[in-house]
């Protein structure tokens, strides 16, 4: 060590560049990465600059300057140059299909990334008593402790609010004084880390052995690398894309500043984006009046409707609908709306339909999803939509308020009914 020279560091160079990579890692055995390499020398110029600044023995004599040079390093691209790595559904629907096949251990923790967004060395040090039930449903309440808030809370479902408490139940059981004296919700009972959370590096590995075992890929058909922070990012997409306000995701996701929030927001731009191109791809169809189907494209309907084919672009998910696209002008009014009321006998103002008192309940039961169907719509911005669904809700509120102002009948009298009949 003490005569290591420049010769000795280029041989070493040349064995990193072509021989497989090591380790007990899913890369074992595959070529030489760039940041392998440049791991690997900068660990070695690490330990030789440290050696030789306290004077160890063993230290070569010549300085690490002279041993490693920067051009020995291959360059690595900024890490905010490139796309954020978020888990896409299309990976995620993957690793579903296969999360059986994970530890036991594992399997809830990540769940629970994926449903609270949290930091993933957040969720490994979850306490047990992290679940709180409110009047308003079930929340998760933990440290995040990059940005250092003390007992930030996010709202989960009651799917997700059943996994943790079979995940508590589990832990009080196998837990002791001596395996488990911090009460984490995802302790290690054996091992140099008893007593510690699990690892994150145990969660990615695992994940990565997973994909690398049961060739999970990614939309490139590479085999799927999880990195640590993909979950969050995937929850801070997801949120946005279901037309969640910047500013409530920033402080779900206790982001300190409002930068990585508008990179989902940037995220969001291509998903409309790539819908946009699906919606305009072949395969489209209309309707005639006749009823028959016949071929089309987004271009063509919008022509025949007078319309810009970029405003149509940008205004996509405000003409999507449930079953198909609106594509008409927003200056004309829709020639069917009133035909959107059912069943048909309100439709059509039947002389034999009669309400009383006893549909009181179906009307304020369908008023109140009806609204908050409304609700969904204005989140994601679909105002064709909810054009098309508010003659249904004025119409349901003046049969129940008529069924409430008229003495609980709401229709013709009978001796109406039978003179038209």
């Amino acid at each position: 060590m003490i005569e290591l020279s420049r010769s000795d560091i280029e041989g070493y160079i040349y064995f990193l560049r072509t021989s497989p990579m090591g380790g007990d890692s899913v890369h074992k055995g595959q070529t030489p990465s760039d940041n392998h390499i440049h791991r690997s020398i900068s660990v070695l110029e690490t330990f030789i600059v440290y050696i030789q600044r306290y004077e160890w023995d063993e230290a070569p004599k010549k300085p690490a300057g002279f041993l490693i040079v920067p051009d020995d390093k291959p360059r690595l691209p900024p890490k905010a140059s490139g796309p954020i790595k978020y888990i896409s559904d299309f990976v995620w629907d993957q690793l579903m299909f296969h999360i059986d096949k994970l530890p036991q251990d594992i399997i809830p923790l990540v769940i629970l990334l994926e449903a609270t967004g949290f930091r993933i060395s957040d969720i490994c040090t979850l306490k047990i008593d992290c679940l709180i039930q409110k009047e308003d449903g079930w929340w998760i309440i933990g440290d995040q402790r990059k940005v250092k808030e003390k007992n930030h809370r996010v709202p989960i479902s009651e799917e997700i609010a059943s996994v943790v408490l079979s995940q508590q139940k589990l832990t009080r059981e196998k837990s002791t004084t001596e395996t488990n004296p911090l009460n984490y919700l995802f302790p290690t009972y054996h091992g140099t880390r008893k007593g510690q959370p699990i690892s994150r590096d145990n969660v990615v590995n695992n994940l990565n052995k997973l994909a690398f075992e049961n060739n999970i890929v990614d939309d490139k058909g590479n085999v799927y690398r999880c990195k640590a922070h993909a979950f969050r990012h995937r929850y801070g997409v997801n949120l946005i894309n279901n037309g969640m306000n910047i500013l409530h995701v920033q402080k779900l996701m206790a982001h300190a500043s409002p930068e990585m929030t508008l990179v989902y927001a940037k995220i969001h731009d291509k998903t409309l984006r790539k819908e946009w191109e699906k919606a305009t791809s072949n395969g489209a169809v209309r309707l005639n009046p006749g009823g028959t189907i016949t071929a089309t494209s987004m271009e063509e309907q919008a022509d025949q409707n007078g319309l810009e084919l970029e405003w149509l672009r940008h205004n996509l998910d405000s003409v999507r609908l449930d079953h198909g696209f609106c594509i008409k002008s927003p200056k004309n009014n829709c020639d069917f709306l009133e035909q959107t009321l059912e069943p048909p006998c309100i439709k059509n103002n039947c002389r034999s339909f009669h309400v009383d008192h006893t549909f009181l309940d179906f009307y304020n039961d369908q008023i109140l999803k009806i609204e908050s169907d409304i609700e969904i719509y204005q989140k994601s911005g679909r105002n064709r939509s909810i054009e098309i669904i508010q003659p249904k809700l004025k119409k349901y509120k003046e049969i129940r308020d008529g069924i409430i102002n008229n003495g609980g009948v709401y229709g013709l009298p009978k001796t109406k009914r039978e003179a038209r009949n």
